[in-house]
């Protein structure tokens, strides 16, 4: 418990530092395909709580430079969820305050290592959630023992 407690620390900082604006997600190299399988699947999870899956078009922000694994995970999970999913233009196109644009709720993601475990957070809607993964001993995510989201939402001021 006493290990868990500055990695929450340091998770919880990061997401109150981050800014919601837009541009492109990052997913670190050493993220595997089964990392992002446990972490595509978490994220549609908790998305569904704060949107309406039926209801909502993520207008997703993939990650620019090479090609990754998170993109392709995450737009099967969110699909599977209920979501419509849309990949956003290099640049964003009529965006505002809110995270609203004309396709669609923008959804950006960054995904890196830390500590023994792996940071995502998901920026949507002026909100941002953070969460930590503990890698096990055979060395993959779990989500299980995992913190719950830390959940971050701009004020209209910043």
């Amino acid at each position: 418990m006493k290990r868990l407690a500055p990695i929450l620390l340091t998770a919880s900082l990061l997401a109150g530092c981050a800014t919601t604006g837009p541009g492109a997600s990052y997913v670190a190299p050493e993220i595997s395909a089964g990392d992002a399988t446990v972490l595509a699947t978490d994220a549609a999870r908790h998305l569904a709580q704060p949107l309406a899956p039926a209801h909502t078009t993520l207008l997703l922000r993939p990650a620019s430079g090479r090609e990754e694994v998170m993109t392709p995970a995450l737009t099967l999970s969110l699909r599977d969820a209920g979501f419509g999913v849309v990949m956003a233009p290099t640049k964003p196109q009529n965006s505002s305050t809110t995270g609203q644009e004309a396709a669609g709720t923008a959804l950006r993601y960054l995904v890196s290592p830390l500590d023994a475990g792996v940071l995502m957070r998901l920026q949507y809607q002026n909100t941002e959630a953070a969460r930590f993964y503990p890698r096990a001993t055979n060395g993959e995510l779990s989500p299980d023992s995992a913190a719950p989201f830390t959940v971050r939402e701009a004020s209209q001021n910043e």
